[in-house]
């Protein structure tokens, strides 16, 4: 087991990438946290990591929030005696153009998907440069790497994330703690699932219809990736084989963005 005595911090685990993250941390030995909006999906999650003998704590809240980001670390570092690894991969999106976004929207996008990682790297990070060691993994997702149409805020977020990620990775790689971004791209996810039903609305089709001529058109391996295919990319990059792998940006992606 690779991370046998270690503790993982994972936000947006109550679904997709997230949950699956978990579950294959827990599988590796990690004690894990999942952190949610959705209380049934985080705590989902928990029964599936303890009913295969795993350690998993439930937290129910919104990772825009510095005080609950600030409390769930704490605990998770109380129950199980440090933290060593945080994905954060908590987003949101909406779907519209710029002229066809609110202030509230976009402030919703921009608060979970860039300040939620801020939020929680800052106090993950606060905590790893004591004890020496510390692996950070962003989802910044094939959005922070290309446009994106009917994406606007989201696309801006996901971009931001990735300059974040280097940021961190310089200023605190001298203190033991990496710091890498992944850019899933068309993953099997709910997220995935209600976009395209939203952008097919737009168009008269179905979200499946969409996803096919898209992944036809733009994707050289002709299919949609799985969570379990991103989880093992984070713990890879956790590992100690990715040891003096820091501030990279790793797509995920069938090959989508290789054409750009």
């Amino acid at each position: 087991m690779r991370f046998k005595g270690k503790t993982a911090y994972i936000t947006g685990g109550g679904s997709g990438i997230g949950r699956a993250t978990a579950v294959a941390f827990a599988a590796e030995g990690a004690s894990v946290s999942v952190v949610d909006i959705n209380a049934e999906g985080a705590h989902e999650t928990a029964k599936a990591i303890e009913s295969a003998g795993g350690k998993c704590l439930a937290i129910h809240g919104d990772v825009s929030n510095s005080e609950l980001v600030s409390n769930s670390v704490k605990d998770t570092i109380s129950k199980f005696g440090g933290l060593d690894f945080v994905l954060n991969n908590a987003g949101c999106e909406y779907v519209a153009p710029l002229l066809e976004t609110t202030d509230e929207q976009w402030d919703q996008v921009i608060d979970t998907n860039l300040k939620g990682t801020f939020l929680v790297a800052r106090a993950a990070a606060e905590h790893m440069v004591r004890t020496g060691f510390g692996v950070i993994t962003n989802n910044a997702s094939d959005a922070g790497l290309r446009g994106i149409r009917l994406n606007a805020a989201y696309s801006t977020s996901k971009a931001g994330i990735i300059h974040l990620t280097k940021s961190i990775a310089l200023d605190y790689g001298a203190y033991g703690v990496r710091c890498n971004c992944i850019c899933p791209g068309c993953i099997k996810t709910p997220l995935c699932e209600r976009f395209n039903k939203e952008v097919g609305a737009r168009v008269g089709k179905t979200g499946p219809e969409v996803l096919d001529e898209f992944v036809k058109a733009n994707i050289p391996m002709l299919r949609v990736g799985l969570p379990e295919e991103v989880a093992s990319v984070v713990l890879f990059l956790c590992s100690d084989e990715a040891r003096y792998v820091s501030g990279a940006t790793i797509a995920v992606d069938g090959g989508l963005t290789a054409g750009m």
